[in-house]
């Protein structure tokens, strides 16, 4: 955010391990619709059943293979009562490997299906899939390594976060997603059938790779990069998922580290989503400990301490050496020390220990920290709290430290003779059985 975070804000969950960090966002996006649930108790819990087929076909003695998607949505009195049932197909490209094309295939399905529960208005689903590997992604127990499942698996998390109470994904056999299946398999037979009685077939040569739909060129967007190219709808929902991660959005092609421009992104970008993403460019700009907010609730403008401290002094100079700076974005003055509104007439010492400061927002964090046991950075000062895993932290700014007594870890190494986690903070990758 370019603003300054409130109390109940600040707190950031640091990841000590990559392949924790992404269980935990897995994990969380399940928890977290779970846990609104309450407010929506009376809603049925409806059943989505899901699946993504590739087939191949011979079309004008050509092979041919083709993507299949079956999703069926029932009510909760009965697994024949469907509320909603549709099918897609397109075709794939040749290459790819067999288990990523279909493991794609059935994390479209698996999108579908939730668009399609998000369009009927419901907030309780509980989704079906036949898929281990994707039941695993998205449950957290395991990690994809190609990127494009991982753009998919984002947007499957987002998509979850913000329009479900509940949502819960279950494994099961191929015979209890039988109404999905057939309609992939049919799917699949009538985009075949479309293909042999097409003359013009060969207009809709351009594929997107992550959502395997066929479109004209105008409708794909080319990175500039490294000119990779995927249609606008799953780069739209791509930038914005790795937005709400506070991440920065790369290209989504594999291995590639290609930034996206900012300037590019407003062709697909919601406006709102524009400005978040200038936002995230501005604060990977400044070093954390450079960072700047201004305290004016109704402003929070984001500024770097070189930058500010160099404005004020040009226009005052009254204010050098006394803490005072002035924001760039409303002109208000305040104290880059205390991180309040300029205190007139009075040193930081003498305001720290008055009852000005104490019934301040600064104060009343501090006191919160020292209560829940928060800890601060003492390079880049953000407050952390460790919810789950290690005592290791890995602050954002890049120092690691000792969770329990602040200590810098160095070469992945404590520095201190502190315990390295305590067993209820330890994520566990399988239930453990009831006694």
């Amino acid at each position: 955010m370019a603003g300054r975070p409130t109390e109940a804000a600040v707190v950031i969950d640091l990841d000590h391990d990559d392949d924790l960090a992404f269980e935990l966002q897995m994990q969380e996006a399940i928890d977290l619709s779970s846990s609104s649930s309450k407010g929506h108790d009376d809603e049925p819990v409806y059943k989505i059943y899901i699946k993504g087929l590739v087939g191949h076909e011979t079309v004008m003695n050509i092979r041919m293979s083709f993507a299949g998607i079956g999703v069926a949505i029932c009510d909760s009195t009965s697994d024949t009562n469907c509320v909603s049932k549709f099918r897609k197909s397109f075709l794939l490209e040749a290459g790819g490997g067999r288990r990523k094309t279909e493991e794609i295939v059935e994390l479209n399905a698996f999108l579908e299906g939730l668009n399609a529960a998000v369009n009927l208005g419901f907030k309780k689903v509980h989704v079906f899939t036949d898929t281990e590997s994707v039941y695993h992604y998205v449950t957290g127990k395991a990690r994809p390594t190609n990127k494009k499942i991982v753009t998919l698996v984002d947007q499957l998390m987002n998509l979850i976060q913000r329009n479900f109470a509940c949502c819960g994904p279950f494994l099961v056999t191929q015979n209890n997603i039988k109404f999905a299946y057939k309609l992939a398999q049919d799917a699949i037979s009538s985009e075949a059938s479309k293909w042999a009685e097409s003359d013009s077939g060969v207009t809709l040569v351009e594929q997107c790779t992550i959502c395997l739909e066929y479109l004209y060129s105008d409708q794909m967007f080319s990175v500039n990069k490294c000119l990779h190219r995927y249609c606008f709808s799953c780069m739209g929902k791509h930038v914005e998922a790795k937005l709400f991660q506070g991440k920065l959005p790369e290209c989504p092609h594999e291995k590639c580290m290609s930034k996206l421009e900012l300037q590019s992104c407003k062709t697909f970008l919601k406006p709102e989503l524009c400005n978040i993403m200038s936002s995230r460019l501005k604060e990977t700009s400044i070093p954390p400990e450079e960072k700047v907010y201004c305290p004016f609730s109704n402003c929070s403008a984001l500024m770097s301490k070189t930058e500010v401290q160099e404005r004020t002094a040009t226009s005052s100079t009254a204010a050098q050496g006394t803490g005072m700076i002035k924001c760039i974005n409303c002109n208000r003055l305040f104290c880059i020390k205390c991180k309040v509104p300029w205190h007139y007439n009075i040193t930081c010492s003498a305001y720290m220990k008055s009852f000005l400061f104490k019934s301040s927002n600064e104060a009343k964090l501090k006191s919160l920290a020292t209560k829940n046991r928060w800890r601060q950075c003492i390079k880049c000062n953000n407050m952390v709290e460790l919810a789950k895993g290690c005592y290791h932290i890995y602050c954002r700014c890049g120092y690691e430290f000792c969770y329990t007594c602040g200590a810098e870890w160095i070469n992945k190494k404590a520095t201190c003779r502190c315990l390295l986690w305590d067993e209820r903070n330890i994520i566990y990758s399988q239930k453990r059985p009831r006694r």
